[in-house]
């Protein structure tokens, strides 16, 4: 994809173009021209609705509606692609699916070349069609990979970012895009421009600094044993991440929970959905379950970092069990949405991220040593007053310190009560319960948005404000991977 160049075969004397499938038969005089100013020369000497039509690089036809004397029907008239001018007027022929043209706007009074699509996208590159797909013709763009990037990164994470977080965002998305390469090359494309592969709005979306952020790390990949890796990510974790393997169903050595103990800023704060029964009713009978009028909802497990595992909806004829993504999914059919991530409960919880701290005495737990501008004073946690902008509140019975260096845990005790915890090497502690009940309409408290695998871009936020680098923010959430080219 990168350093793509066009040959030009030719210029369409309009302002823009309609391009349709093919209809009804088409005959060809079987002559062979090597421009397209000789075909269209040839197609007005015939007149009668000849026109000039493309079959490769250098070799061109005219192609008739009419069976003009001479001339013989062409096989398979529906893979043809008619190309109208803004007048509505036939102007072109295209007669190859190996090779098509594509179609790129003048650069007049701009540096680069520019095609708009319809009434506002506007891309770099070239615009081309695929013909024969089920749908009809299916347009994409066809760019360089930098240049695809510099429409990527401001649509996946806001340009308000700190400069090394966009740069770890440049990096993973170009990994990305170089390891998806071939998944949709079967309908003749690379890749979507929407979520299943990376948000892509092309020129328009572009912004200085998020450009800035491509080209200062033009290149670099995301390797893991020499080897592209897939870096996956998502917008917040709600402070740990999860493996690949509770997600998706396979194992992926470098996407494994990670603690998000910088995450001080989460683009997805906390969340409460309210679901009713006769919406988990619905969601059952949108994917043809039935198990009776829907009763209620069971936890039955969950991953090491606190997500759902395993989800039962319970039932007065039976129940239904949902794993993994499948659980944010089920609930696709509520009146909000698929649920922003797994990790939730029916009650109230906490995730605490970084080193986990042993039980504090009494004594620990109240010694606060508070530095001033001349020096340094001892006091109790529980004297604290915290001050915003706004107001001045007592401290809460735990403070969390966050720094380049890690993660200090001031206060608080280890009670567990009768909820368990789970510890991922001594980095990540949550409250939540293993298993849970809840029969009737449904409260759900979560955190986080999206399915945690990978890097937080809310995570990679606060650890460049921390004054980690790109690299140091990728080589954290990739376990494993280092960056290079």
């Amino acid at each position: 994809m990168e350093g793509l160049t066009f040959q030009e075969e030719g210029v369409l004397p309009t302002k823009q173009v309609t391009l349709t499938r093919g209809s009804g038969n088409y005959y060809w005089s079987g002559n062979i021209y090597q421009t397209l100013q000789e075909a269209q020369q040839e197609a007005e000497v015939l007149g009668s609705g000849a026109v000039a039509g493309y079959i490769d690089t250098y070799t061109y036809g005219v192609f008739s509606k009419e069976k003009l004397e001479g001339f013989f029907q062409v096989d398979k008239p529906s893979t043809l692609i008619e190309i109208y001018d803004e007048g509505q007027k036939l102007i072109l022929i295209s007669y190859n699916n190996e090779v098509p043209l594509v179609f790129q706007g003048a650069s007049k009074g701009n540096e680069i070349a520019l095609t708009q699509v319809g009434s506002s996208r506007v891309y770099r590159g070239a615009i081309g069609v695929v013909n024969g797909q089920n749908s009809g013709l299916t347009p994409y763009n066809q760019v360089g990979m930098e240049e695809y990037l510099y429409g990527v990164v401001p649509c996946e994470m806001g340009a308000s970012y700190p400069i090394e977080a966009l740069k770890a965002q440049a990096v993973v998305a170009r990994s990305i895009a170089n390891f998806q390469y071939n998944r949709y090359s079967s309908k003749g494309y690379n890749l979507v421009d929407t979520t299943a592969s990376q948000v892509y709005r092309g020129y328009g979306a572009e912004n200085v600094i998020t450009t800035q952020a491509v080209d200062e790390t033009k290149g670099e990949l995301a390797l893991y044993n020499g080897q592209v890796a897939e870096t996956v990510y998502f917008s917040t974790s709600g402070g740990v991440t999860e493996d690949a393997q509770y997600t998706w169903g396979n194992v992926v050595p470098y996407l494994i929970a990670v603690s998000d103990f910088l995450e001080t800023e989460p683009a997805q704060t906390a969340w409460t959905r309210k679901i009713t029964l006769s919406e988990v009713q619905a969601c059952l009978n949108a994917q043809g379950v039935n198990i009776g009028q829907a009763l209620g909802i069971e936890i039955v497990s969950r991953t090491p970092a606190g997500r759902v595992l395993e989800m039962r909806v319970i039932g007065t004829n039976g129940s239904k069990s949902y794993k993994n993504e499948n659980i944010r999914s089920f609930f696709s059919s509520t009146k909000e949405g698929s649920l922003k991530s797994r990790l939730f409960s029916f009650q109230t919880f906490t995730i605490i991220g970084g080193q986990t701290a042993p039980p504090a005495s009494e004594e620990e737990k109240t010694d606060l040593v508070i530095m001033g501008a001349s020096s340094l004073g001892q006091g109790s946690l529980s004297d604290l007053m915290l001050m915003s902008a706004r107001d001045m509140v007592e401290a809460p019975e735990q403070l969390v310190l966050l720094s380049k260096e890690g993660i200090t845990l001031v206060g608080g005790t280890n009670d567990k009560g009768s909820n368990t915890s789970a510890t991922l090497g001594g980095s990540i502690k949550h409250n939540l319960p293993a298993t849970e009940v809840q029969m009737g309409d449904l409260i759900i408290y979560g955190q986080g948005f999206g399915h945690g695998v990978g890097m937080s871009q809310s995570g990679a936020k606060g650890m460049a404000k921390a004054g980690y680098n790109y690299r140091e923010i990728i080589e954290y959430y990739y376990t494993g991977v280092r960056v290079g080219h």
